[in-house]
């Protein structure tokens, strides 16, 4: 087993921008990550989504995180212009910028979902402390959907254990199948169908036991059709919200 390191987060991000850019084959048949995203190295975190819920939070080497939600990869940054004006303003120290995009679909059933956890993440203090990733740390270029494969997400298997090391939360929520089954290092079977029950999956983060770790459907399109209705969905988060975990 690998010897996680004591880095602070700080230090994660500048080891994920260092071993980033040093990739020659960061690609599979379908999908090709940018070799460079100058968003992202322009600021100081970890991944662009951490823009939303995560850079707030200062004090990360001392008191970790309650939530840490990860999803799969971001889409080409190239198409998504605007929520990259709004990061670069985060950066750039504006107190008014936020990240969320009031027209997506998608954040707006994310934030239904929080709300049973009691956070409202459409603010800069959401009521606990969470923190936002992606768990491929690459982005997109062109096509910004499929094509996703375990072997290309292990390449950023290592950043996110320290990660998880650095920040240590008390638990880890996966969107989608392919997410869930990387960090919790398990194998599922009918995902969807035992989501539609209204269950998470759930199982202990490998590395540090202590930390327990849930996977539920995406919050886009395509997880919301997977399961039917958003009161199913709802279901599996309100079994989160009952372990009391965080």
């Amino acid at each position: 087993m690998r010897v996680l390191s004591l880095m602070k987060y700080l230090d994660v991000v500048a080891l994920a921008k260092k071993e980033i850019a040093s990739r020659t084959n960061y690609c599979n048949k379908h999908i090709t990550y940018r070799k460079r995203c100058d968003v992202w190295e322009s600021g100081n975190q970890i991944n662009l989504w951490t823009y939303w819920q995560g850079y707030q939070l200062e004090d990360i080497d001392k008191n970790g995180v309650d939530i840490l939600l990860v999803g799969q990869d971001w889409g080409d940054p190239e198409k998504d212009k605007k929520a990259c004006v709004r990061i670069k303003r985060i950066q750039d120290g504006d107190r008014n910028a936020f990240y969320l995009d009031d027209n997506s679909p998608t954040d707006k059933t994310l934030i239904e979902m929080f709300k049973v956890l009691g956070c409202d993440i459409t603010k800069r203090n959401p009521g606990k402390r969470l923190f936002f990733t992606n768990y491929s740390l690459g982005y997109r270029d062109g096509k910004e959907t499929g094509g996703m494969t375990k072997k290309l997400m292990s390449m950023d298997s290592e950043l996110f254990d320290e990660l998880v090391n650095a920040i240590h939360p008390k638990i880890i929520i996966c969107l989608g199948k392919l997410t869930y089954e990387m960090v919790s290092g398990t194998v599922t079977r009918d995902f969807i169908k035992h989501l539609q029950e209204g269950n998470p999956f759930i199982a202990p983060y490998p590395k540090q036991p202590e930390i327990r770790v849930y996977g539920v459907a995406h919050c886009g399109a395509r997880g919301l059709s997977n399961i039917g209705v958003v009161e199913k969905m709802i279901a599996t988060w309100r079994r989160i919200a009952e372990d009391g975990l965080c």
